[in-house]
Order: structure tokens, then sequence, then C-alpha cells
């Protein structure tokens, strides 16, 4: 299939990231592909399996622009129209409405949006992203599928682990819970605060690394106030932003996840395959993927006692932290393949090509 991804961020992010994935796996599996994105974004920086067209646009609400963007993509006569972010959506909905093109998206959001209900289809990471947009955006349940994102198969490697905890201060006997993501409400780091305190009265030895600048999606009153106390100041790294964030996992001994809101986290995806244990409050794709006690621990969003408890479960005992990290990564690599959700993806593409005359 030949298939245009319109992808509406410039840095590397959740939405950057998982289409970097995508596309890699789209080009593995025979598809030619053309990407639309932010000019100097950090995809276009990408080494991909196979060289790729790409069209450099702001992808600002203007008609010329949407004009020249819409007649390069029809020039090269794709199968599918792929749009990721709202800028992206606006685009689709004009290419879905003017030209009737085989436009789809993924929900990379619970956002009300106009383009999702005319749009050919919409790929929900998870299934709360699908309740979402059916009762919000009123989108048919015929017309989304809940796929969650591909994850490549990553190995872990000790040289990189010791490396990051030298770089990061951090000696092999500290317990090291990781965070990562934006430092915002919708993150919600400073449940970690809370819990790093609770984990701290039974093992000073444990230490919270967070990775990630201050986000824009609002403060978290009392942050500095937490983080400025004598229980938890000395036991605490803020690293700000990092490109090599991935690598930083492997530093870490349990992911913390304390989101109130996602889709699909990457960052929980990237744990799992590096076999690292998640500790996960049940948010977007992770209760869809996680059996929590066998492939990780999730738990309800706010329950700050009962994930301390649970990562003190894991450092007191290795084994279980070995056997959660390994049944983890298979569980991930079973329901996040690459091969499964590639095909799956392609069915969706199918039925949109047929529904719009572009399937060959």
């Amino acid at each position: 299939m030949r298939v245009v991804h319109i992808v509406a961020h410039k840095g590397i992010n959740g939405v950057t990231t998982s289409c970097r994935t995508l596309i890699s796996a789209q080009q593995r599996h025979g598809h030619e592909i053309m990407l639309v994105t932010m000019p100097g974004g950090w995809l276009t920086k990408q080494d991909f399996p196979k060289p790729l067209e790409i069209i450099e646009s702001h992808l600002k609400t203007r008609p010329r622009e949407i004009a020249r963007v819409g007649y390069l993509i029809r020039d090269w006569n794709p199968t599918v129209i792929h749009c990721h972010a709202s800028k992206a959506n606006k685009y689709g909905l004009v290419y879905r409405v003017v030209a009737g093109s085989p436009v789809l998206t993924t929900a990379h959001a619970r956002k009300r949006q106009l383009p999702f209900a005319f749009l050919r289809a919409v790929i929900a990471p998870s299934t709360q992203t699908a309740q979402f947009h059916r009762r919000n955006n009123l989108v048919p349940a015929a017309k989304i599928a809940v796929i969650p994102h591909p994850i490549s198969d990553v190995i872990s490697s000790g040289t990189a682990r010791a490396k990051c905890r030298e770089e990061l201060g951090l000696s092999e006997d500290e317990f090291v819970i990781g965070m990562v993501g934006a430092v915002d409400k919708r993150k919600n780091q400073i449940d970690g605060l809370r819990i790093l305190e609770k984990v701290l009265s039974r093992h000073p030895h444990a230490r919270l690394v967070v990775v990630g600048n201050r986000g824009g999606e609002g403060t978290m009153p009392g942050w500095a106030e937490l983080l400025a106390r004598p229980s938890v100041r000395d036991s605490v790294i803020l690293t700000g932003h990092r490109d090599d964030a991935v690598s930083l996992i492997e530093s870490f001994d349990t992911l913390l996840s304390t989101s109130r809101i996602e889709e699909g986290p990457i960052v929980v995806l990237e744990a799992m395959a590096l076999e690292r244990p998640i500790v996960s409050y049940a948010v977007g794709m992770v209760p869809d993927i996680v059996r929590d006690g066998t492939d990780g621990f999730v738990l309800s969003v706010d329950d700050v006692c009962g994930a301390a408890e649970r990562i003190c479960q894991l450092i007191e005992d290795p084994d279980l932290r070995e056997r959660i990290g390994k049944q983890g990564r298979l569980r991930l690599l079973q329901e996040c393949g690459e091969r499964k959700i590639i095909e799956q993806i392609d069915a969706a593409y199918e039925r949109v090509a047929r529904a719009a005359g572009t399937w060959k």
C-alpha cells in the first residue's frame, strides 16, 4: 500500500515516537510511505528502514497551504491518508469532504473535535479512547478500531544501565523508581512524590528519577512544596527533557506511571519491552494490555497507598521483580508485536480504501 502519514507534532513525544515505530514497521512490511510533517521536525531526522517521501508544512489552517499539500498528496496517488493530531485532522477533514479522500486518524488524545465524526475511520489505542470518541465526538462504533500502538523488539543492555546510573550519580544498590513525561497536571507526577515518601519510610535507599520538562497542561498545586520536604528532596532526581529517555529507562528498577489520562502511554510499552516491571494507574491501553499481578501492577487512579505497597513488594522480592519484568515483555510482544498490529491496521486501511475506491 501507499500510505500518507500527516503528523502535526514537531518534537519528540508519544505521538511522534509511535509514528516512527509505525512507519518503520510498515516499511518493513512492504508499504511505501509519504510523510507530511513540520519543517525540521524530529521525525524528519529519523533513520527509517527505507527512503520515504517527505513534505514539510506548518499545517496552518490556510486554504492555499491546504491546497498545496493536498495536490502533492493527490499526485502521489496514495491508498490511504493517516492523520495524527489536531492540525492533521483538520487537513484530513478538508480532503475527505472536498475530494472524498480515504482519510482516517489515530486518536492520540481525548478531545472534542469535529473531524472525528466525518473521517472514514478512527483508530483508538485503547477501549477508554474508543468510548470517549463514541460518546463525545459521535463516531459510530463501526468506524472505530481499537488497536494498540506497535512496539519494536528492544533488548536490554547491562552496559547502558551502568552508564546511565553513573551519569545520574546512582549506585547499583539504590532502588530506582522512574517516571517519564512532561511534568504537569495530566501526567500527575506529584503522586510519584507521595508514593516515594511512603516507600522511603520502609526503604530509605529508594530513589525517584523524573524525566521531562515542566509541561503546558496545568501546574500541579503543591508540587514545589512537596518536592522541598526533607523526607523526599534528597531522594529525587529531576533530569529535565531528555531525547535519550528510552536509554534512561534501563537505569530504572521499576517504571511508575501516575497519569490521570492517557491513550497509549508509549513509555509503559518501552519499559515492558526492557523487562522493567511497571506500576501504573489504570488509564488508556494499560488495563487492556497488562494483567494486574501477572504482567505488571495496575491500580485505580489516586491509589497512592496501593502503588507504594506494590513498589515495596518489588524492592523486597527480587524474584518477583524479575518474573514480572519477563512476563511483561512476553505479554507486550504478544499483544503489541509488530506483525499483529500491522495486520490490524492494514485491515482498517483496506476498509477505508475500499469505501473511497482507492483499493488496488
